[in-house]
């Protein structure tokens, strides 16, 4: 399920790294990045040197939702 929120979420993942690590780029918060493991999604934003772990896929999106209310398509 969090692949599907990241997908929906516009994140990409990255093909230089072994484990599934999803990407996206803001100018709010730089850079975020999301390594989904076994039932967890792990969220990190080094602009804010902030890191968050997820064991639900709403919470998951509920997060990234705040990060970027205003959705430009």
């Amino acid at each position: 399920m969090f692949r599907k929120v990241l997908r929906r979420k516009r994140y990409w993942r990255s093909r230089n790294s072994e484990d599934m690590v999803y990407l996206n780029h803001d100018q709010k918060c730089g850079g975020v990045y999301v390594t989904v493991k076994s039932g967890q999604a792990i969220v990190r934003i080094e602009e804010w040197d902030m890191i968050k772990v997820f064991t639900s896929a709403k919470k998951l999106e509920e997060f990234l939702d705040e990060l970027k209310p205003e959705e430009i398509i």
